[in-house]
């Protein structure tokens, strides 16, 4: 073993497994040794030496669907609910950004909360959010299902009552005119914005994500993303999707895509993976709420997957409901399964799927990457899919028994809560934040196996399963020690582990 930058003793090091291993040494950004502290501790001068203290250590977990370039662009201007228990600090929290941005100044919760978790259960009330902000116009989005405004926002706004009745809006276009109106030009405040995004989430051990694109991404909404990158980043590995951001133009959107993006370019910490996870906007099935026919865009679907296929391309590609899917698998199914396998396609959410096509999807060789969206609107789907189709979505356990890769990731900032250990805590025990009945046994996951989602199973995706998402020597030192251990914790304490030390190629960034 060459001379070590830092050894880490008195671990419990988790990797897949738990093998009994206690120490690990770093150098030059990689793994060097695992094994026992009497094994491990070969030091020089200049090595630091870190005694975890017998807490528990693991891979730094990958997000393989977390919309991080638009989340960066407003996490400065936003204010994030997601962590917080109770209503009333829920709407100080907007009156003292209201205080700090000053009269006249657009306020807004972007999503990642639901009402159920705070100690009143019930969202904010029209009448609550004019007595909080009097002077300014103010919207709170929950997921894409409903936003909350104030007086002065549906003034602004030019609405007549049946727009926002009692202050709620529910139609997804002026949904999306109230968030616009947090819009940031700066790039400086982009760039700010992300890089306190990132150190956010390594706070929560999470080293690396899939950027899932999505609606409104254009070219230049990469911009203050990469230059940071180009400036020094290295506390965090994104992998970029590109998708259609013009509706009605979507193969020529992805044609300029492929004729000037190179994959191979990049380097370890950014790069551009493949395209996703709009790729047809008429077929995009939104949360699933409602049922929605997409079989008109087979053809569209085809034609779309075949250039990507063509050009060598991963897609990553957003799908909920089973007919929607269905239509998808008809399109895919035209194209070379050996090159779809090779690219390691995938479906993204997948949560209505069912046996004839997980069947299908098991045939093709693709993956499927899931989120714990379902336990924040399992109630909004349940008048239209029934519970029991809401207690088995999506059936991660009947994928995995059928040998379908699959990765776990949380589709944060807006539909979901990005806080990754609110996912594997969701996929051990069934409950959700909404109050919808739980999952059923068969379809959680044990520990160990939450775990794999969020680690190896990631790096798969990005074709990094030997570097990423491990701890074997070679592979980047990517690691967190973790403030509880998610392995014996009581359950109802695993969503709120958070990680002690976090680091990213064998520096502290955490």
């Amino acid at each position: 073993m060459s001379n070590p930058d830092l050894i880490v003793i008195n671990a419990r090091i988790w990797d897949q497994s738990d093998r009994g291993d206690e120490a690990m040494a770093v150098g030059g950004g990689r793994v060097l040794a695992v094994g026992s502290n009497q094994d491990v501790q070969t030091t020089h001068d200049g090595t630091e030496v870190i005694d975890a203290g017998g807490r528990r250590l693991i891979p730094g977990l990958i997000d393989s669907h977390l919309h991080l370039v638009r989340a960066g662009r407003t996490w400065e201007v936003e204010v994030r609910w997601d962590e917080l228990t109770s209503l009333d600090d829920a709407v100080s929290a907007l009156s003292d950004r209201a205080s700090a941005a000053g009269p006249g100044r657009w306020v807004g919760v972007m999503g990642g909360w639901h009402p159920n978790q705070f100690a009143e259960r019930s969202p904010p009330s029209l009448q609550m959010l004019d007595r909080a902000l009097p002077d300014n116009p103010v919207f709170v989005q929950r997921a894409y299902a409903e936003t909350f405004v104030n007086s002065r926002a549906i003034e602004e706004m030019a609405w007549d009552a049946s727009q926002a009745p009692e202050g709620v809006v529910t139609s997804p276009p002026e949904m999306a005119a109230l968030r616009a109106k947090l819009g940031v030009a700066d790039i400086e405040v982009a760039k700010t914005g992300t890089k306190s995004l990132l150190r956010e989430l390594n706070r929560l051990g999470l080293t690396g994500a899939i950027d899932a694109s999505g609606f409104g991404i254009t070219a230049s909404s990469y911009d203050a993303f990469l230059e940071l990158f180009e400036r020094g980043e290295r506390g965090f590995r994104a992998r970029l999707l590109l998708g259609a951001a013009s509706p009605g133009r979507e193969l020529a959107d992805l044609e300029q895509w492929t004729g000037s993006i190179d994959l191979t370019a990049g380097n370890d910490f950014v790069r551009y993976l493949g395209a996703g996870e709009v790729l047809d906007y008429a077929a995009h099935d939104m949360e699933g709420l409602q049922p929605k026919d997409i079989t008109s865009r087979a053809n569209p679907l085809e034609e779309t997957s075949a250039h990507l296929a063509n050009h060598g391309w991963p897609v990553h590609l957003h799908s909920i409901l089973d007919t929607s899917i269905a239509v998808l698998l008809d399109a895919w199914e035209s194209l070379d399964p050996e090159t779809l396998a090779s690219l390691r396609w995938s479906i993204c959410h997948a949560d209505q799927i069912g046996t004839e096509n997980l069947k299908r999807v098991a045939e093709l060789g693709v993956g499927i990457t899931v989120q714990n969206g379902m336990s924040m609107r399992g109630l909004d789907c349940e008048p239209t899919w029934g519970t029991d189709l809401v207690t088995k979505a999506p059936p991660i356990k009947t994928m995995l028994d059928l040998g379908i890769p699959v990765a776990a990731g949380t589709d944060g900032t807006v539909a979901c809560a990005y806080n990754p250990w609110r996912c594997i805590a969701w996929l051990v025990t069934g409950e959700s934040v909404d109050g919808a009945p739980p999952r059923v046994a068969s379809e959680r996951l044990n520990r160990e196996e939450a775990l794999r989602l969020y680690t190896s199973a990631g790096a798969w995706l990005s074709f990094e399963e030997e570097t990423r998402g491990t701890l074997r020597p070679g592979a980047h030192a990517d690691f967190a020690v973790l403030s509880a251990d998610p392995l014996r914790v009581a359950e109802g304490e695993l969503g709120g582990i958070e990680s002690v030390m976090t680091f990213v190629a064998g520096e502290r960034v955490h």
